[in-house]
């Protein structure tokens, strides 16, 4: 047995989401459920007693049998674990076979491949997000005040490359990952204390491990069935990441100099995923259903295909998935991704065109294309946030921008209705960036307010402010710094098109009441790279947070959150998010209001009643509210996907939200396909 406490510090993991420190988000809610084990059932039979689509298939894929014939590959009983985690088809048995055709605008839409091949969690989500249930662990138990964690790994596990998983990967992939002071600038949120400590690591024995706190960590549990956090013991395999690795290769910085890297850092950095969702190194061992064999920078398109080492069986005992491959098209054009679409290209598809615009050609395609238009349940709380920058580095601007009755009159200054009518297909409602009415923290006069389109109201309110009107007809501050500001918008992004157009409806509606705006439209590295270095005026994204995430995805509500959080105040996130690391380039000390905020987070963080957490969490909203630090538009019909009429036990609709990342709670592991 081994005991190792990890040095404390600020450090930041570099990896797809954004990590923060102790008051970091955690997902929240959700029942325990223990999935079935492969107790009782016959997993190795070639007949199985199932009287599914799968018929007689076997134990495994058959490309996976001809490989073991020719020797390439032991049988497929030595491959699975001691008891493989049984996954219970949606609808019926499945077949094995097929390839499931998707595409990806190119190298930054990674997060498409997370949501669609991801998993290797500790724990997982049900479909309707519901329970958190085992997946690589085993077993997941708490002390009685949620402090202390012990863990225990499906024995019998194995990497992509037959290597076993093991609690070595574990103490691996803790302290030469997460805490290593040169990959890492701030403790993963996850593995922090609420005090910003980082956890402390025991080793039991070759499958268990005990995570501990200094304090209560209700929420770590819930941690360990999301996004990348829950696979921060399970993504890096040891036996391979050691040659990578400065501690464990004293050449390892020569050698990735030698392959063109800046050293040892950002080869590993890049080989071993810790920055992107690419899965761009195909020799990196995985526990993924389905691998990197040809990576999104060889080619026109990024294959994976079936891993012969996966963990998971359907009810018969045979090894998933049932589909062979996923191929990525790359296509950086929607419109051309789109006809392929409508061409019944696609055998399931989420993402860029899926909006109102493309809606109706989508539909009217059906028929000839082979596919079914599924609409996905919507939980943002708002298709379009307004967000003035209340950190910007300009003085007057930021004194403008942080004046409540100035957004108040933008707000009453959007005519809402008719970006439902020009824009939104005559379907939508008018909101603000508030809960949703889905949500058990809706409130509708917090959802409402402001939205009043009124002119009228919206000059008064300007003038009583002391915003008055020159020669020219643009409005000035008392100090004299003009209303004349810029929209900066992602215009690749998947409403980037609606935005803009929004933006140049809003423009004229803005110009009535004598303040100009100006839309900048810019790829969306360009557009990070300016909310990064704080030089932006407005910008717009959705609204994240509406529904299911609302106590993760808090960014529209408090200046905290993933992504490097508020939009509307980024260095007051920072202060939070990063325990006051970068204070030194803070413009302003957070004010009252949001100190408090903070300090109701990180209750809400600790405490382990769920119901005292709902109420600590609305009087987080009941700030949010009172001093409405963003402006909403329109709550649409939600977005759509295309499935092919061949795809089976996808299950219909489902949420689309990023922290769900969907289609993956919908376990497209078990998604089979008809023979055409």
């Amino acid at each position: 047995m081994s005991t190792q406490q990890p040095p404390s510090g600020d450090r930041r993991v570099q990896t797809p989401w954004p990590d923060v420190t102790r008051r970091g988000l955690l997902l929240a809610g959700g029942a325990a459920a223990v999935t079935a084990s492969a107790a009782g059932c016959s997993f190795f039979s070639t007949d199985p007693d199932g009287d599914g689509a799968g018929g007689d298939k076997g134990p495994e894929a058959p490309m996976l049998a001809e490989r073991v014939e020719a020797g390439d590959l032991p049988p497929v009983e030595e491959r699975l674990p001691k008891e493989p985690l049984v996954v219970t088809a949606t609808d019926e048995i499945g077949a094995y076979g097929g390839t499931w055709n998707t595409a990806i605008t190119g190298a930054s839409d990674g997060p498409w491949l997370w949501r669609t091949v991801n998993d290797g969690h500790l724990l997982e989500r049900s479909r309707d997000w519901s329970e958190i249930r085992m997946n690589v662990a085993s077993a997941f138990e708490a002390n009685a005040d949620a402090s202390e964690f012990t863990i225990t790994l499906r024995e019998g596990i194995k990497w992509s490359d037959g290597t076993p998983l093991t609690t070595a990967d574990v103490e691996f992939a803790y302290h030469d990952v997460n805490l290593n002071t040169e990959l890492t600038t701030a403790v993963p949120p996850e593995l922090s204390s609420l005090d910003g400590a980082p956890a402390e690591l025991e080793i039991v024995d070759e499958f268990t491990f005990v995570v501990r706190f200094s304090g209560p960590k209700p929420l770590f549990r819930d941690d360990m069935a999301a996004g990348t956090s829950g696979q921060r013991f399970t993504m890096y395999p040891r036996h391979y990441l050691e040659q990578l690795h400065i501690a464990y290769n004293p050449a390892a910085d020569d050698e990735a100099v030698a392959e063109g890297y800046d050293g040892w850092v950002s080869r590993f950095t890049a080989l071993g995923n810790l920055w992107n969702f690419q899965w761009e190194n195909p020799e990196l061992p995985t526990l993924l259903p389905w691998i990197c064999k040809k990576p999104i920078s060889d080619a026109d398109h990024a294959l994976f295909e079936r891993n012969p080492y996966y963990w998971k069986v359907d009810e018969d005992g045979s090894q998933l998935p049932y589909i062979d491959e996923i191929r990525y098209n790359v296509i950086a054009d929607v419109e051309t991704m789109f006809a392929h679409a409508v061409n019944g290209d696609y055998e399931f598809h989420s993402r860029h065109f899926n909006d109102n615009a493309h809606r109706a050609d989508a539909v009217d395609g059906e028929e000839a294309g082979g596919y079914t238009i599924i609409d996905l349940e919507g939980t943002y709380s708002s298709d379009m946030n307004l967000a003035f920058n209340l950190n910007h580095a300009d003085a007057g601007l930021r004194k403008i921008f942080q004046d409540k009755q100035f957004r108040i009159a933008m707000s009453h200054a959007i005519d809402r209705q008719e970006l439902i009518d020009v824009l939104w297909n005559r379907v939508g409602e008018p909101t603000q960036a508030a809960p949703r009415p889905e949500s058990r923290f809706h409130d509708e006069e917090f959802a409402t307010q402001y939205t009043e389109f009124d002119p009228g109201l919206a000059n008064q309110t300007l003038d009583a402010a002391g915003y008055a009107a020159g020669a020219d007809g643009v409005r000035v501050a008392p100090d004299g710094t003009p209303l004349e500001f810029t929209a900066s918008v992602a215009d690749d992004a998947l409403l980037g098109t609606v935005w803009l157009d929004g933006l140049d409806m809003i423009k004229d509606m803005w110009a009535a009441v004598g303040v100009t705006l100006h839309v900048n439209g810019q790829p969306r590295e360009n557009w990070q790279a300016g909310i990064d270095e704080n030089a932006y005026d407005l910008t717009v994204w959705t609204g994240d947070g509406g529904y299911i995430d609302e106590t993760t995805a808090v960014q529209w509500y408090m200046p905290a959150g993933p992504s490097g959080g508020a939009l509307f105040a980024r260095q007051w996130s920072a202060h939070y998010t990063l325990n006051g690391a970068q204070d030194a380039e803070m413009l302003e000390a957070p004010p009252a209001h949001v100190v408090e905020q903070h300090d109701l987070y990180d209750q809400f963080l600790a405490e382990a009643d769920e119901a005292v957490r709902t109420e600590i969490f609305t009087q987080i909203l009941a700030v949010a509210k009172e001093q409405f630090y963003a402006i909403g538009t329109v709550r649409g019909q939600g977005s759509w996907a295309i499935a092919s009429k061949r795809l089976r036990n996808f299950g219909g609709p489902m949420p689309e939200n990023p922290t769900y990342g969907t289609p993956g709670p919908a376990a497209p592991e078990q998604w089979w396909l008809e023979s055409e």
